[in-house]
């Protein structure tokens, strides 16, 4: 689903086997990058996210946010968002799955908008591919967004998570821009139920889009499961 929320799903990876029995999930994961860069455009500098989701089955529900640290103010003045998610797996055999959903973006200080989402996923010789659509209903955008997904285990409780991906956002009647990116994480299982995550991330766009210089940054992570 939506490159916000990928944590979750690679916390998911890292401890896919204790999860089998559970009848539901509930995760939090306290995050610090030095960029939020989303779609190929800079949201904020050095930012703090926290995100919770709950999953039953196939179902989750979330809730994820931007807590920029610094640059609150003119001229960059970087603001808070908060997102609600849910949505609905269905498995289609055994490396096959469809996703459909939707995320409600809030701003304290601007106009909140709805998207909904369909994708599907596929394991393929280990990568983890998938494939998004999402339709912005309040901007009138789409957009189009494909990642790869593969980790390399270098021990017991270690690994690292390579990804890429690339998308195009539409808005009707203004224009489009292409973007894409790249991330290495590199996830330590501390406990059972506990990941601390390291990652550099890259990402870039078009000439003309928003942000259309290239964006390098570093995040930190630590994912919990009760």
């Amino acid at each position: 689903m939506n490159i916000r929320y990928t944590t979750a799903g690679l916390f998911a990876l890292v401890t896919a086997s204790i999860s089998q029995s559970e009848e539901y999930t509930l995760s939090l994961d306290l995050t610090f990058d030095t960029k939020y860069v989303f779609r190929g455009a800079q949201l904020a500098d050095n930012v703090f996210h926290p995100s919770i989701e709950f999953g039953k089955d196939d179902f989750y529900a979330g809730i994820w946010a931007s807590q920029p640290i610094e640059n609150r103010g003119l001229p960059e003045s970087w603001d808070d968002e908060v997102d609600f998610y849910v949505g609905q797996g269905w498995a289609i055999g055994e490396k096959t799955s469809v996703d459909f959903g939707a995320a409600y973006y809030y701003f304290p200080t601007g106009d909140s908008r709805l998207e909904p989402y369909v994708g599907v996923t596929r394991e393929i010789l280990g990568v983890v591919a998938s494939f998004y659509l999402y339709r912005d209903l309040d901007i009138d955008a789409t957009t189009s967004e494909g990642s790869a997904r593969y980790s390399v285990p270098l021990g017991a409780k270690t690994s690292v998570d390579l990804g890429v991906h690339f998308g195009l956002l539409n808005v009707d009647d203004i224009g489009k821009y292409l973007y894409y990116g790249a991330d290495v994480v590199f996830p330590v299982q501390l406990k059972e139920n506990a990941v601390l995550s390291i990652g550099v991330h890259y990402s870039d766009s078009e000439e003309g889009s928003p942000t259309p210089e290239a964006h390098f940054h570093g995040s930190t992570s630590l994912t919990m499961r009760f």
